[in-house]
């Protein structure tokens, strides 16, 4: 039997034919060789089945695989999962481009601490035609030993979740819920893999993140496109922001802490929904549907 791989890389599609060999070459590229690479392509109509196909026949570490319906980003981003052979696991999006030595050094950070569930690099931002960017990303350099303090942390998070696509234990990964299908669901996962262990950022800047009209970020003001584009074909969740605020609400309950340090938790909560009640409010309506969806 063959011996499976240290790594697995995720590779979730859908019409990527303009940036999807640069990505995955970007990955074979790469120092760090003991990796499988699946390319999930999510109902492509554009050339994405055959540029996939044309990989996976190039190199023996990529396999090609195509859903029958378009099942959304989360989606398609949770397939992969299940999949996965490796005890590291690692989405890559079909339109970045890693730097040489990004999975060497994010698979040694992991290695080296069992308290790491995540690892990854700083993070560049770039448009559709490759120039830089005015963008930075804080991180999510979430040492703690604490998991209040990571927890914490996690909720009051409100910027850019790049490190979801960082290095991660496949074991804590697949003690979340991985994705939701709302906008912002991200920073649910990232709460849930926050009471896993801990996060790292290496200094270095191996990840270049694509900002352009077809991705999350390049439509991060279109409601309605970022609903499709996570749900595909299927209903897409309405009233994100309270989808997120009851979930994390639902984290802080089951979490291994104290209750003193809970209600502490709780109360950050109904602060942060205090200074969100705008948009909340304009949510309303859409939660109060007796479908809760299109």
């Amino acid at each position: 039997m063959e011996a499976a791989p240290t790594l697995t890389v995720g590779v979730p599609v859908f019409n990527g034919a303009l940036y999807l060999e640069a990505a995955v070459s970007s990955v074979l590229a790469q120092s760090f060789r003991d990796f499988e690479l699946i390319i999930s392509d999510n109902a492509s109509t554009d050339a994405t089945g055959e540029i996939g196909r044309a990989l996976a026949a190039a190199d023996p570490r990529v396999t090609y695989r195509r859903n029958v319906e378009n099942v959304g980003l989360s989606g398609n981003l949770n397939l992969l999962v299940p999949l996965a052979r490796g005890r590291l696991f690692k989405w890559a999006t079909a339109d970045d481009v890693l730097r040489p030595g990004y999975l060497e050094t994010c698979v040694a950070a992991v290695d080296a601490d069992p308290a790491v569930v995540l690892a990854y690099p700083r993070t560049d931002f770039v448009d559709g035609d490759g120039v830089p960017l005015d963008l930075e990303d804080a991180g999510w350099n979430v040492s703690s030993a604490d998991v209040y303090e990571r927890l914490r942390f996690a909720i009051a998070a409100d910027h850019f979740v790049n490190a979801s696509l960082g290095v991660i234990r496949t074991d804590a990964l697949r003690r979340t819920r991985l994705m939701p299908p709302y906008p912002g669901g991200d920073f649910r996962f990232m709460a849930e893999l926050a009471i896993q262990g801990t996060f790292v950022e290496v200094p270095e800047r191996l990840y270049v993140r694509r900002v352009h009209g077809g991705s999350t970020k390049g439509n991060s003001g279109n409601a309605r496109w970022l609903r499709q584009h996570l749900s595909g074909t299927r209903p897409g969740a309405r009233a994100p922001l309270w989808r997120l605020s009851m979930d994390r609400a639902g984290i802080v309950a089951r979490a291994p802490i104290p209750a003193g340090k809970k209600v502490r938790l709780f109360v950050l909560l109904a602060r942060t929904s205090a200074y969100q009640w705008r948009r909340l409010a304009r949510e309303l309506p859409d939660l109060l549907r007796s479908d809760g969806r299109r």
